[in-house]
């Protein structure tokens, strides 16, 4: 019976002290919204190898280039300067579009972010940044989302084009063949006069 005593008074003791210490300071239940998670499933036309986010708010202006290179560095890509209007390639205003086309054509390794509003259909009000592998060439990305809102390519790799022969090799190649050709005619001829 002692214990139950002592158990509520220690109870009523702590309850007391709280609201003491909380005292002129009103109980706050505003519940925190949670950003989704990136994933390769947020992407459609390159593979996703890798992803960060999504961070809170739009992380791709000049007030967070700092913070975008460390992202960047963390996901293997160092060789971003911070200048956005150096050597990114930045769209702006994609009002909700699904689908991205920086002008140029994405080969092999790419680095982008996407920045999304917190419309409908959206995954929160962040930015995600992407390691994508787009082989041998992708010119749109599709987009899982709604409610984009501006996109980032930082770096994409220059196109293999070491598969077609340049025409002077054509040219070279073509008057190799052209010689042994002569050289086996010559040698016949010689075998046959012997």
């Amino acid at each position: 019976m002692y214990r139950v005593v002592a158990l509520t008074l220690a109870a009523a003791s702590a309850a007391l002290f709280a609201g003491a210490a909380f005292a002129g300071k009103p109980a706050v239940n505003h519940p925190v919204p949670s950003l989704a998670e990136c994933a390769a499933s947020d992407i459609v036309g390159a593979q996703v190898l890798n992803c960060t986010g999504f961070l809170d708010k739009n992380l791709l202006n000049e007030a967070n280039a700092t913070q975008d290179k460390t992202i960047l560095a963390a996901l293997g890509y160092s060789g971003w300067d911070g200048q956005f209007a150096n050597s990114a390639i930045k769209i702006d205003n994609l009002n909700g579009s699904k689908t991205l086309d920086f002008g140029v054509k994405l080969t092999g390794i790419s680095y982008i972010a996407v920045h999304y509003g917190a419309g409908r259909g959206s995954p929160g009000n962040g930015t995600a940044f992407y390691v994508l592998d787009a082989a041998q060439g992708v010119s749109q990305l599709h987009l899982a989302y709604d409610a984009s809102s501006s996109a980032i390519l930082f770096s994409t790799q220059a196109p293999d084009v070491t598969g077609v022969p340049e025409p002077a090799s054509w040219v070279t190649m073509i008057a190799g063949f052209g010689l042994i050709g002569a050289q086996m005619r010559r040698r016949r001829r010689s075998a046959a006069a012997a």
